[in-house]
């Protein structure tokens, strides 16, 4: 049987507002990283009404990126993240096995009018083939 060729894509861009100031934190071996949570809303028409769903992603930035949002972004900040989905498992403190799905950011969009230091008013893009193992992630 011959193998099935088709494009491996892993892609996502998503907007929203984080919803907590940014904790920078540190891997064993030094690498900056931030969890950005973020909510996301979704305006839809339904029986002849307009309504509003929110949802909430976690994403992950690395290094350079990480530090940089943890310079400008604050709870409440609106941003669009392009990155990718990545699963990983755990063991929490109770012992139990855990899996989640984050958004791990490739390239951040900051969208306050506020003075932004050292971005010139564009985006931030981290070149980036990350990929976290349980070691890896400090939170």
């Amino acid at each position: 049987m011959t193998e099935l060729k088709f494009p491996r894509i892993n892609s996502v861009i998503i907007s929203g507002r984080l919803t907590q100031d940014i904790d920078l934190r540190y891997t064993a071996n030094g690498t900056p990283v931030v969890r950005l949570p973020i909510a996301s809303n979704r305006v839809y028409l339904k029986d002849g009404e307009w309504q509003e769903d929110t949802s909430f992603f976690d994403i992950v930035a690395w290094s350079k990126l990480a530090e940089r949002c943890a310079n400008i972004l604050h709870k409440g900040s609106p941003i669009i993240v392009e990155g990718m989905l990545q699963a990983r498992t755990f063991t929490d403190k109770d012992n139990q096995n855990r899996k989640v799905t984050e958004i791990v950011a490739q390239r951040i969009s900051f969208l306050e009018k506020t003075a932004q230091p050292d971005t010139g008013g564009k985006d931030f893009e981290e070149k980036t083939d990350n990929v976290t193992t349980e070691d890896d992630v400090p939170f």
